[in-house]
């Protein structure tokens, strides 16, 4: 596990285990996953006695976290996600976990959260998570607990890469607040359902063994063969000589690319 502490000003501190904000009587930490084992058990000892003067709206909170993060998505000419009911009641179902045992991390319930959205039945391509938990004695207003979990968010490297991922369409979010330590729990969840993967056939037709790449990944396809992809990502599909693209093309759904022989070697139909 590895920690970084940096100090902005007396008593206003950021732990980055994931991490946690201490302002004055408030607490905060955030999460985010990429498949980390790291818990924290949160106590009355780490936060003091709860004495609520102000009761947010958590299911407003929520909204207000939606909203946010498609706002800042739009300033990185990023397309809006939209809220999706399988992933905000997993989200929902993990923050009331926390909440109950005070157990604080993404594998706090002994799952990863490809497991809990899997479970509650959610078929994905890509799926991610950024959790966290806050705390003010004196209770906190319905903005200010948004605007804490979304700065929060944001201002983490991790976890602003997971509201900025590209290819994610789908979010859920949901907060719940422990009843013995007054602490909020709250969990973002973001995903690609399987319906939106890419499904196509590359025929080879040519007269030798083709290289190609799709993303990171390299194949070689013989005379003759045929070979189907499912990707989560919009693809595109480069034939190489070498280093060297000769062709490229980004297939669309359902579709089957030719592989043939030209004057410049291969090309696609």
């Amino acid at each position: 596990m590895l920690y970084s502490i940096v100090s902005w000003c007396p008593r206003f501190y950021f732990l980055l285990v994931a991490g946690c904000v201490l302002l004055g009587d408030s607490r905060f930490a955030r999460g985010q996953t990429d498949e980390q084992h790291d818990v924290e058990i949160v106590s009355t000892e780490d936060v003091g006695r709860f004495r609520s003067v102000k009761d947010p709206d958590l299911t407003q909170v929520a909204e207000s976290i939606v909203k946010r993060t498609n706002q800042f998505r739009e300033t990185e000419d990023l397309d809006p996600l939209t809220t999706d009911e399988t992933l905000r009641q997993t989200a929902q179902k993990f923050a009331d976990y926390m909440a109950e045992t005070n157990r604080y991390g993404h594998t706090a319930d002994g799952r990863q959260p490809s497991q809990r959205v899997a479970a509650q039945g959610y078929e994905f391509c890509i799926v991610a998570e950024n959790i966290a938990y806050h705390f003010r004695t004196k209770g906190i207003a319905t903005d200010a607990l948004a605007e804490q979990a979304f700065t929060g968010w944001q201002n983490s490297p991790g976890h602003r890469r997971n509201m900025l991922k590209p290819h994610v369409t789908e979010t859920g979010v949901a907060l719940s607040q422990s009843e013995s330590t007054g602490v909020y729990y709250a969990v973002q969840l973001f995903g690609r359902p399987k319906s939106a993967s890419t499904t196509f056939t590359l025929r080879n037709r040519a007269a030798a063994t083709v290289q190609y790449t799709i993303g990171e990944r390299s194949f070689e396809l013989p005379p003759k063969y045929s070979r189907k992809h499912q990707v989560c990502r919009p693809p595109t599909v480069k034939v190489m000589n070498g280093d060297d693209v000769v062709a490229e093309r980004t297939p669309e759904n359902d579709s089957t690319l030719t592989l043939i022989s030209s004057d410049d070697g291969v090309k696609i139909e």
